[in-house]
């Protein structure tokens, strides 16, 4: 091996080293600053991150904290002692999350565990939605179009957001600069089609009403509810198949909120009190989120108000008990930063001693592979083994491990005049595939020929090679460069 082989490679060398540990220094850097992660999820270390909570809690004496990256239907280790935390549930998600009958929370729960479950109130987007099965996708599609179709709103999964005012909408088009009279004109013809629409939808009602009270049914009347039959049809089905809504099976539900203004700091909180007392003690957390509870269980017992609506909810379930926050700021970094409630967190993890923050919700999963096993299994050797077998593999591909001279290494020529590594045959037939294209080989071999002994082959012959040629390059497919090669020589073995 020469030196400047021996360079090169240990250049190369070098380079890949370089470009590898760059790009692990990226990686690192992304993930160290939680960007990639969405909100409130414990692996994201800014302000709307939960990894102060979660690094807070792993370092408190008594406490096991970890976090679930594998299914909710597939979680193991949850016992009596266990406080499953979901931090920042989707609003839109979470009246079709399930209550699955073989659920491990759930039966962990009745046991014993205590489930926290907080809402994301939507003031702050939400980039993962929770993964569900084939068969969830399919049922709540189906629901959908049902919807859609009777023209609910929250047809296509989502509801009118509570900020939505009509005015706002008509300032948002394009304005004309129109004169006073025209305004004025334009004004009057709006609110005499607003009129009209009006008395069309009085006199549709006054129809539909009549024919209830006659017992007559209008086609449209019979079609909704047709349709609305076929979705309660459709919803009993998916409780057998899947379960029944969590809400549903707690009694509890997050009516959609009207126009709303929200402080700048938030809505003050204040604990529910019996005989003068208040159930909790110490700070409580000021509320960003727009959303109230509204329970229909008698087992709901209502922790903490803004005005005279419940945010904070608690209740049993079994042995254990099931809680309820409309809002996660006050679990985020920036909300602990702040100031936090210390106390109001402790409540919440109930007394238990092992902490799971649920990821599963912010699409964060653990999937299997082949590093997976070979962490699993120990099966380091056999990686190491592999790598070096890569290098050697390289490394034998780059040069020859047999002593050599300058000119072999250089491919020069060696003993007979023969260029090293190809022969005569093989030369020439690369030569003519770097020189003549393919399209082109048997025209141009045509020509060498007619110009070196074509004299001696009568016209007729001649005649017939070009027309060979003709064909082929007419139709190259149907007749290719070997069929013409054998018909030229076929005619000029008859001539």
């Amino acid at each position: 091996m020469t030196r400047r082989t021996t360079a090169t490679g240990l250049g190369l060398v070098l380079l890949a080293a370089v470009l590898v540990t760059g790009f692990f220094a990226v990686l690192e850097k992304r993930f160290a600053e939680g960007g990639l992660y969405p909100h409130y999820a414990s692996y994201r270390t800014d302000s709307l991150g939960t990894s102060v909570l979660y690094e807070s809690l792993e370092r408190l004496d008594g406490l096991a904290v970890r976090r679930n990256l594998t299914q909710l239907n597939g979680i193991q280790g949850l016992d009596a002692d266990s406080v499953v935390l979901l931090l920042g549930y989707p609003r839109d998600s979470f009246e079709d999350l399930r209550a699955t009958p073989d659920s491990p929370v759930l039966k962990a729960v009745e046991e014993g565990a205590r489930l926290v479950i907080t809402i994301n109130p939507e003031l702050v987007p939400e980039v993962y939605q929770p993964r569900l099965s084939d068969d969830e996708e399919d049922w709540l599609d189906r629901r959908r179009r049902i919807r859609e179709s009777l023209g609910r709103p929250g047809g296509d999964g989502k509801e009118a957001g509570p900020e939505t005012n009509p005015s706002e909408e008509k300032a948002g088009k394009a304005a004309k600069p129109v004169s006073g009279k025209d305004a004025a004109s334009e004004a009057r013809e709006e609110g005499s089609e607003a009129k009209e629409k009006r008395s069309e939808r009085k006199d549709k009602a006054s129809e539909v009403e009549k024919d209830a009270k006659s017992g007559t049914k209008t086609e449209e009347t019979e079609t909704e509810e047709e349709k609305e039959d076929e979705e309660a049809r459709l919803e009993r089905q998916m409780e057998e198949q899947l379960g029944p809504p969590l809400t549903k099976k707690l009694g509890v539900e997050i009516p959609t909120p009207g126009a709303f203004k929200r402080p700048d700091e938030g809505w003050e909180t204040r604990p529910q009190k019996t005989k003068g007392k208040a159930t909790l003690t110490g700070e409580w957390p000021v509320w960003r989120s727009q959303y109230r509870f509204k329970t229909s269980d008698p087992q709901w017992r209502e922790i903490l108000y803004v005005g005279k609506e419940p945010v904070v909810l608690e209740r049993p379930l079994g042995k254990g008990t099931v809680v309820l926050a409309s809002d996660t700021y006050f679990a985020s970094n920036e909300g602990l930063h702040l100031g936090g409630e210390p106390g109001f967190l402790l409540w919440m993890l109930g007394g238990k001693t092992k902490v799971i923050f649920d990821e599963t919700i912010h699409g964060t999963s653990e999937s299997g592979g082949a590093m997976k096993l070979i962490r699993r299994y120990r099966a380091h050797g056999v990686f190491a083994g592999l790598l070096l077998f890569l290098v050697l593999w390289a490394w034998r591909s780059a040069c020859p491990l047999v002593p050599g001279t300058e000119e072999a290494d250089r491919g020069l020529i060696g003993e007979g005049g023969m260029v090293l590594g190809e022969g005569t045959g093989s030369g020439l037939i690369r030569l003519l595939r770097r020189s003549v294209p393919s399209t082109t080989l048997l025209s141009r071999c045509v020509e060498v020929w007619g110009s070196s002994s074509a004299s001696r082959v009568p016209e007729k012959a001649r005649q017939g090679v070009a027309q060979v040629v003709e064909r082929h390059q007419r139709d190259s497919k149907q007749f290719g460069i070997a069929e013409a090669y054998a018909a030229i020589v076929e005619l000029l073995r008859k001539r």
